[in-house]
C-alpha cells in the first residue's frame, strides 16, 4: 500500500512551506516535493568564498510585535527562533537619484515627517499619500486578519486604480513623485498597469517595520519545515514532479523523476501556473484557458552581483539602497543596450568579525528575459563561451554603475560572482526568471489576479501568482489557498486570540 496524504504540495518556496505548515498544524497530513537539493525558493542561501548570499528574499516587513507577520509566525511557533534584525528605523531605505539622496523612515508618522522635511511645501500632498496607504491596508480583511469569505476578492474595485496615476495626481513636483514611487523595484512598477493596491500594501508592509533576514542560513525555511515535520508531515528534496496522474476528473498522485508516486486527496502547486499545467494530462483543462494563462505577461527578471569585499574597507549600511541615474523610476523593462542598467537595488551584509564594516554586497539590476533568450535551452554551467563573455560584459557594466555613486567600491572588491535571468530561473524555478510572477494589470484585474482554485476539483494554486507577490503577498495568499481545505476563519480567530 502506498502512503496517501491529505495534501501533496509541489514546490517548497515560501508559499508551499507556509501552506504546508498551516495545514499540518491544523491536522492535515502534508507532503512537500521539491526538485532542488535545497528548500526555500527565493529564501535559499548559497556561499561564495565563505560568504553567505540570499537568492532573493533578504528582508521582510511587519515582523514587529502585534504586526501581521509576527502574529502569523507566532501562531506557527517560529517567531522566537527567527534570525532577523531591524533595519535603521530612521533610514531603512536610501533613495538616490543621480547625486541627490533621500531616506524612508519606519512608522507612518516618521515616514511622513521625513518626507515633509525634504519637501515642506508639499505637506498636504504627502499626508494625502500616507492616508491613502493606510486606507488601502485597512480595506483588506486578510491583511488585517479579519474573517473573510472563501474565494471572495474583497474591495475588487481598488485593483483598478493605477499607482502612477494616483501619485501623479498628488503634486506637480516631479522629484517628490519619483521619491514616492522609488522602491517600485519591489514590484517592478509599470506606469499604465501596476495597481495602487500593490504599491500601497507593499509600501505599508515595510513602513510598519522592516527587518533583515539572516544571510547565514536558511533559518526561516528550516523552522517552517520543522512545523510540518513535527506535525507528521514530510518535506522531500531532489523530488522533481514530472506528472500529475488522474482517476477521472481528479488527481490521484504525483509522479517524480525517479519513478516514484505520491498519493493525495488534494494537490497544491506552489510553482508558476504555466509549468503546473504542463504536468497535467492533455484535455484536463480547456485549451483556451491554458493558452490565456500562457499568454499573460510576466514581470521582469534581474541580473545580480554577489560581491565579497576586502576586510575593513566598506562601512556596513543597515538599509537598502535604491539608485537611479535619473528620477524616472517606472517601466524598468524599458532600456537599451547602451542605457542598461538604469539603476539598481543594493544592500550590504555586516562582517560579524569586524562590526560596522561590510563583508559582502548584493546588487540587483532589472533585466528582461529576452536578453538571454538565445541561451534559454542551456543548463547551469553549460551555456557556452558566448554566454560567459556576455555575462562578464554585463557584470562590468553593473559595477561601473555602482562606481558612479560609490567609487570607493572599486578598490574594495575581492571577488565577484553574477547571476543572469537564466540563473535565477534555474535555481528558483520561476517562469522565464520572473521575479514577481504574472504582472497584475489594473486595466484587466479579473484576467491577471488568479484564483487559487482551478477547474480540476482537487488542484489548488499557491504562491506569488495568487493575488500578490513577495513575503506579504505569498503568506496572505496562503490563507486564500488553505481556505478551500479548512476553516481558515477559525485559524484567524486562533491567531488573534494568541496575539492578545
Amino acid at each position: 500500500m502506498e502512503t496517501k496524504y491529505d495534501v501533496v504540495i509541489v514546490g517548497s518556496g515560501l508559499g508551499g512551506l507556509v501552506s504546508g505548515a498551516l495545514l499540518a498544524k491544523e491536522g492535515k497530513t502534508v507532503c512537500i516535493l521539491e526538485k532542488h537539493f535545497q528548500i526555500g525558493g527565493n529564501l535559499q542561501v548559497f556561499k561564495r568564498k565563505g560568504c553567505p548570499f540570499s537568492v532573493g528574499m533578504h528582508y521582510a516587513g511587519s515582523l514587529g510585535k502585534g504586526e501581521i507577520l509576527h502574529k502569523i509566525f507566532s501562531y506557527l511557533g517560529i517567531t522566537d527562533d527567527l534570525k532577523i534584525s531591524k533595519l535603521d528605523e530612521d533610514a531603512y531605505e536610501k533613495i538616490i537619484f543621480g547625486d541627490r539622496e533621500y531616506s524612508y523612515a519606519m512608522g507612518r508618522e516618521n515616514f511622513e515627517a521625513k518626507l515633509i522635511s525634504y519637501f515642506p511645501e508639499e505637506e498636504e500632498a504627502i499626508k494625502k499619500y500616507t492616508t491613502a496607504l493606510k486606507e488601502y491596508w485597512d480595506k483588506s480583511d486578510i491583511l488585517n486578519l479579519r474573517e473573510f469569505k472563501s474565494g471572495e476578492m474583497s474591495y475588487f474595485d481598488t485593483y483598478q486604480e493605477p499607482a502612477y496615476a494616483f501619485i501623479d495626481s498628488l503634486t506637480d513636483n516631479e522629484e517628490l513623485k519619483a521619491l514616492l514611487g522609488a522602491t517600485n523595484g519591489l514590484y517592478a512598477g509599470i506606469m499604465d498597469k501596476t495597481p495602487m493596491f500593490i504599491h500601497a500594501n507593499i509600501n505599508n508592509f515595510f513602513i510598519n517595520s522592516a527587518w533583515r533576514i539572516a544571510e547565514d542560513g536558511v533559518n526561516m525555511t528550516e523552522l517552517l519545515k520543522g512545523v510540518i515535520e513535527n506535525n507528521g508531515g514530510k518535506v522531500i528534496i531532489n523530488k522533481e514532479v514530472t506528472k500529475l496522474n488522474f482517476d477521472g476528473p481528479s488527481i490521484i498522485s504525483a509522479s517524480t523523476a525517479d519513478g516514484e508516486k505520491y498519493y493525495g486527496d488534494t494537490f497544491i502547486s506552489n510553482i508558476h501556473p504555466v509549468p503546473t499545467f504542463k504536468l497535467l494530462e492533455e484535455g484536463k483543462l480547456r485549451k483556451a484557458y491554458v493558452k490565456r494563462i500562457e499568454n499573460l505577461e510576466n514581470s521582469i527578471s534581474n541580473f545580480s552581483l554577489y560581491v565579497v569585499l576586502k576586510k575593513g574597507m566598506i562601512k556596513h549600511v543597515n538599509a537598502n539602497t535604491y539608485y537611479s541615474k535619473t528620477n524616472y523610476i517606472w517601466n524598468h523593462e524599458d532600456y537599451t543596450e547602451e542605457s542598461w542598467p538604469r539603476g539598481y537595488m543594493m544592500y550590504t551584509t555586516e562582517d560579524k568579525n569586524n562590526p560596522g564594516f561590510a563583508e559582502s554586497i548584493v546588487v540587483l539590476c532589472m533585466m528582461n528575459f529576452e536578453d538571454v533568450e538565445k541561451w534559454e535551452n542551456t543548463t547551469l554551467m553549460k551555456r557556452g563561451d558566448e554566454y560567459l563573455a556576455w555575462k562578464k560584459e554585463k557584470t562590468q557594466k553593473a559595477l561601473d554603475c555602482v562606481y558612479i555613486r560609490f567609487p570607493e567600491m572599486e578598490e574594495a572588491i575581492d571577488y565577484v560572482d553574477s547571476a543572469s535571468p537564466l540563473t535565477y530561473r534555474d535555481y528558483t524555478g520561476t517562469h522565464r526568471g520572473s521575479m514577481y510572477g504574472i504582472i497584475k494589470d489594473c486595466n484587466d484585474p479579473i484576467k491577471t489576479f488568479l484564483s487559487p482554485k482551478t477547474k480540476i476539483p482537487n488542484l489548488l494554486l499557491s504562491g506569488q501568482n495568487i493575488n500578490l507577490h513577495g513575503m506579504l503577498g505569498v503568506v496572505m495568499s496562503t490563507f486564500q489557498t488553505c481556505a478551500h481545505l479548512l476553516d481558515v476563519n477559525k485559524v484567524i480567530r486562533k491567531i488573534n486570540k494568541q496575539a492578545e
